[in-house]
């Protein structure tokens, strides 16, 4: 049984009713606060247990008169600006934890970027102790911080959209002891069954051209360079599918061995073992620190990997405390779009503000600075309902 209370601004422990203070977007709040002013940065080659080095780029208050809890985020999507004056707009989720002070550490997987060794699409984690995956890696990477990176406060929060929130659901696996928060944005679950490649259906082939092309190639050694987005020579996607030919003459034309996901994907096209191993809930019992799980109902990507990571976080760690957000966002659209309206579709307010401000920002303050009014009871579920244009909380989802 579903409990709902309608609210005008959804409370995160009980529901309160409460106007909102005015939203403001991201790029004004940037506006508003100099990164450069009160933060200094560098960077590092962080090792990993096997001799695999990451690299990494830390932003630290300069303020030195009280510790920081530190916010990491891991990325196969590059961690720009790289170079050393050059300094992002906006460091945190949102522009409020930029004022409120945190050390933020943003780093390129392995295999990405400017880090060493290979990368390999939702890596299956390893099956012997002395093996890597993206769990150890976090870990290592959490571990190195604590020891290099001064005044932090013992506490690590983590959080990503899409793929980083995979990784990121991959941090919460046996995790660091010193993770106090994660938040897990979008993320896939099960490519195979319900996530990005299949949606319970047929290989989706756009996607493996618009992903794979430009973001699973091989490389000759760390760049800076993005790759490029593919060329389908023509406006008319439909035409380009229509003249691709079967799979192999794609994999001949387009793909050979320069994507090597591609041709792993191509030896297993039913949900034999190679699939199997990548489904993320299958491990994810022992998560005992807090979980802010975030969905967009009109999510076309990843819709069933937040809500079945919930359920199964749910149903394998009961203690655990747990919360999922719905909002009426497309994938990633809360920290991309102020959330006001879908195409011709009004929502009465900026959603994505509603989230940054009042549920996103005290999540982490309360877990990882003992701050704000975000409670260990809060409700179960925040969920945005269409329509109605109204939020409201659930008890029980």
């Amino acid at each position: 049984m579903r409990v709902s209370k309608q609210v005008v601004w959804v409370g995160v422990g009980a529901a309160v009713g409460m106007a909102l203070t005015a939203p403001v977007s991201r790029g004004q709040e940037a506006d508003r606060f100099d990164v450069r002013t009160h933060y200094d940065k560098a960077d590092y080659m962080v090792p990993m247990r096997d001799g695999t080095r990451l690299f990494t780029i830390v932003y630290t208050p300069k303020d030195t008169s009280q510790t920081y809890p530190i916010l990491l985020t891991r990325t196969p999507y590059s961690i720009p600006p790289y170079g050393p004056d050059e300094y992002r707009e906006v460091l945190g989720p949102s522009a409020e934890f930029d004022r409120d002070g945190y050390i933020f550490a943003f780093q390129d997987v392995r295999g990405k970027f400017r880090s060493e060794g290979e990368f390999q699409v939702i890596k299956p984690l390893r099956t012997d102790d002395d093996g890597v995956d993206e769990s150890t890696d976090n870990y290592d990477t959490i571990a190195w911080l604590l020891e290099h990176v001064p005044n932090h406060n013992g506490r690590v929060g983590q959080w990503g959209i899409s793929y980083p929130g995979w990784q990121t659901v991959m941090g919460m696996i046996d995790a660091h002891p010193a993770l106090a928060a994660s938040s897990p944005q979008a993320s896939p679950a099960d490519m195979f069954i319900g996530d990005d490649w299949h949606h319970n259906g047929a290989f989706r082939l756009m996607y493996a051209f618009s992903w794979l092309s430009s973001n699973a190639g091989t490389r000759s050694g760390p760049t800076e360079q993005r790759t490029a987005r593919f060329d389908y020579g023509t406006d008319w996607g439909y035409r380009f599918f229509l003249d691709a030919g079967t799979l192999a003459d794609v994999t001949e034309r387009y793909f050979q061995d320069r994507v090597p996901a591609w041709t792993e994907f191509m030896a297993h096209g039913t949900y034999d073992d190679y699939w199997q191993r990548q489904n993320a809930l299958l491990s994810l019992d022992g998560i005992d620190h807090p979980i802010l799980n975030v969905a967009g109902w009109f999510d076309a990507e990843d819709f069933y990997g937040p809500m079945s990571i919930y359920y199964t976080l749910e149903e394998k760690n009961p203690e655990n405390r747990s919360t999922l957000v719905v909002g009426p966002w497309r994938h990633g659209g809360w920290r991309s779009m102020d959330g006001d309206s879908l195409g011709c579709i009004e929502f009465g307010s900026k959603t994505s503000r509603d989230f940054q401000r009042n549920v996103q920002y005290p999540f982490f303050s309360h877990y990882l600075k003992d701050q704000g009014d975000w409670r260990d009871d809060a409700a179960e579920a925040i969920v945005f309902e269409t329509g109605s244009n109204v939020w409201k909380t659930y008890d029980a989802w």
